[in-house]
């Protein structure tokens, strides 16, 4: 093999010259989509990422396999033309909840945030083994997000839904008031409902009201201490009597019926099936967050402090959750109007 000859110290060679350093693409060797995938995650798994995401750059690969041709086999086959295809199937064919004859619909076309959601993962595997030197050309590497003109942000619950929703548990049972205990719960600090069900004693100081967030499961790997009111506080130790009177000690706060960990997608169908009993639109664990986070500024809080507690890394983030409809901007107009302040300074002399 001929070797570079350099001249000076110094000398730089030209960087479509360089070839990358881990794998070097030649005609003779040609990698699955499989194996390439397997050398991506593999990398990812080094780099720390955390099994959720990784099982989502599983997930959207196994989606976009079923939608690929059985006779593409290699990584190097795929087009940005391929690409574009699948996103207009995903944008105007495919089926959400697909195969989940409960749930499926028929109205077509996934989410903008789904379709990007995808095309992100798309674009990050495409991307490292284009840098891996195993592909020779980033398929998806002029390929943009899907734009969204009418993206409608998640709205908080008004507070007649709020009470719709509390004084629809009975308090007797234990899965309804543990239930109650954790929307409570999840509106007055605006936790990731991740976040609530993997809180243990340990995580939550009775004393001082307040519960930690560990960085080992928060979404931005940042330990926060996130305040709470002493109500709530009471509500938890209390579960946590009961849940380790039941099931012994050492259990999470919440735990199912039997003695098993209560999980996030448990949570959501009780939520699916008490939006259909009480008749409401939409109902998920995200829109108690939301709520949280608009009723702690109309409550006279900060944006600043309200960033810190959901744990955004942009600010613009926090700006987002904070959807107010047009009830709650007459009763902020009402109470701040510097009119209004000025006719009573005034004795509505003006």
């Amino acid at each position: 093999m001929g070797r570079t000859f350099i001249a000076q110290r110094g000398q730089k060679t030209s960087n479509n010259d360089r070839q990358p350093r881990h794998y070097r693409h030649t005609p003779d060797i040609r990698y699955t989509i499989h194996d390439a995938v397997e050398i991506f995650i593999h990398a990812k798994e080094a780099e720390g990422l955390r099994k959720s995401t990784i099982k989502g750059h599983y997930d959207t690969v196994r989606y976009f396999r079923d939608w690929l041709s059985p006779d593409i086999e290699y990584i190097d086959e795929i087009t940005s033309t391929m690409i574009r295809n699948y996103i207009n199937y995903l944008k105007n064919d495919r089926l959400p909840y697909q195969g989940d004859k409960q749930r499926e619909k028929t109205k077509k076309g996934l989410s903008v945030f789904t379709i990007n959601f995808r095309l992100r993962n798309l674009k990050a595997i495409f991307r490292f083994l284009a840098e891996e030197g195993i592909i020779n050309k980033n398929p998806t590497g002029n390929i943009p997000l899907v734009k969204d003109d009418e993206h409608e942000e998640v709205q908080g619950l008004p507070d007649e839904k709020i009470d719709m929703i509390l004084d629809s548990y009975d308090d007797k049972l234990f899965a309804q008031w543990r239930d109650k205990t954790l929307v409570l719960l999840l509106l007055d600090t605006g936790l990731r409902i991740n976040e609530a069900m993997s809180l243990t004693s340990e995580q939550i100081d009775i004393h001082q009201n307040t519960l930690i967030v560990p960085s080992s499961i928060a979404k931005n790997r940042k330990h926060r201490e996130i305040p709470i009111s002493r109500e709530i506080s009471k509500r938890l130790k209390q579960l946590l009597n009961e849940t380790e009177q039941y099931f012994g000690e050492g259990t999470q706060i919440f735990m199912n019926a039997y003695g098993d960990d209560f999980t996030a997608d448990a949570f959501r169908k009780r939520l699916n099936r008490l939006k259909k009993k009480l008749d409401i639109p939409k109902l998920h664990p995200h829109m108690f967050r939301h709520t949280f986070a608009r009723n702690y500024i109309l409550n006279g809080g900060d944006v600043f402090t309200l960033q810190k507690i959901l744990d955004h890394a942009d600010i613009q983030t926090t700006r987002k959750y904070i959807q107010m409809d047009s009830e709650h901007l007459k009763q902020q107009h009402n109470k701040f109007s510097p009119v209004r302040r000025l006719f009573n300074r005034k004795g509505k002399r003006l």
